[in-house]
C-alpha cells in the first residue's frame, strides 16, 4: 500500500518558505556579531563590539527611541480617529458621507514624495516644521485611512439588531456603544493599531521631510547609509527585530488572553 505522499510534499513547502522568509533575519543577527567589518562569510569570530559601538554613539539609539515614541503614540489617536470614523460610517446616514469617507481615504492615494513636500509648506507655516510633534501629526493624517478600514471591516459584520437589542434591554447610547460596540470591535481596534504601529515604524519619505533634528530611526538609518556602509546597523536591526517578536508575543500571550479571557468570564 502506497503511502500518500502530499502532506510530506505539503511540509517541505511550508519548510521552504519559512527558510525563505526568515533567512534574511538570521544572516542580519549572525552579521551584527561577527568581527569583521565588512559582513561576509565565512564568519571571521565573534563580538559584541557593534553593539558597543551602537550604545557609545548613541544616535541610531536616541532614533530608535524617537520611532518608539512617535509609532506607538501616532498609532493610538489614527486607531481613535479612525473608529469614531468608521462607527460613524456604517452606523449613520448623513449629508455628505461619501465625501467624508473619500477625505479620510485621500493621504493614502497621494504619492508620499508630494504629500512630503505638501506637510513640509504646511507646518512651516505654522512654525511646526523640525520637531517629532510635526513627525506625529503628519503620521496621524496618513495612518487614520488603514487602520479605519479594518475597523470599518468589523463594524460591518456586527448586525444592527445587537444595538437595538441593548436599547431595548434599557442601556443608552454611550453604554451600548461602551458595552456592545467597543468589545465587539475589539479584534479591529486591535489589527488596525498594529497595521498603524507598523506603518509609522517604518515610514521614512515623510519623517525626512518634516523631522530636521529628531529624527526616526528610517530617517537615521538613511543618514548611517549615505555615510558609510556601517555593521552597527546590523545590531540595530536584530534589535528592532528582538523589540517586535516581544511585541508580538506580548500581545499573543498576555493581551489577548488577558481580553477574550475576561469576556467568556463575563459571558
Amino acid at each position: 500500500m502506497s503511502r500518500n505522499p502530499w502532506p510530506f510534499i505539503g511540509r517541505l513547502y511550508l519548510a521552504t518558505t519559512y527558510l525563505f522568509l526568515f533567512l534574511p533575519i538570521v544572516v542580519l543577527i549572525l552579521f551584527s556579531v561577527q568581527k569583521n567589518r565588512f559582513p561576509g562569510f565565512p564568519l571571521q569570530g565573534w563580538s559584541l563590539q557593534w553593539y558597543e559601538k551602537l550604545f557609545h554613539e548613541g544616535t541610531l539609539i536616541a532614533a530608535l527611541g524617537n520611532s518608539l515614541i512617535v509609532s506607538p503614540t501616532a498609532a493610538t489617536v489614527a486607531t481613535g480617529i479612525g473608529f469614531l470614523a468608521a462607527y460613524a460610517l456604517n452606523r449613520f446616514e448623513f449629508p455628505g458621507k461619501a465625501l467624508l469617507s473619500g477625505i479620510i481615504v485621500l493621504p493614502i492615494l497621494i504619492p508620499p514624495l508630494i504629500l512630503g513636500v505638501g506637510f513640509l509648506g504646511l507646518l512651516a507655516r505654522v512654525n511646526l516644521n523640525g520637531s517629532l510633534f510635526s513627525v506625529f501629526l503628519t503620521h496621524v493624517v496618513l495612518l487614520t485611512a488603514p487602520a479605519m478600514a479594518i475597523i470599518q471591516l468589523r463594524l460591518a459584520q456586527m448586525p444592527a439588531s445587537i444595538e437595538e437589542a441593548a436599547w431595548d434591554l434599557g442601556a443608552t447610547e454611550w453604554q451600548t456603544l461602551r458595552r456592545v460596540v467597543l468589545p465587539f470591535a475589539l479584534p479591529g481596534l486591535l489589527g488596525g493599531w498594529l497595521l498603524a504601529f507598523t506603518f509609522s515604524f517604518d515610514e521614512f519619505i515623510i519623517a525626512w521631510f518634516v523631522s530636521g533634528f529628531d529624527q526616526t530611526l528610517p530617517v537615521a538609518i538613511y543618514s548611517v547609509l549615505v555615510a558609510a556602509m556601517d555593521p552597527s546597523l546590523n545590531a540595530i536591526g536584530t534589535i528592532v527585530f528582538v523589540i517586535s517578536g516581544l511585541i508580538l508575543l506580548a500581545i499573543e500571550l498576555v493581551l489577548l488572553p488577558l481580553i477574550f479571557g475576561r469576556d467568556r468570564a463575563d459571558a
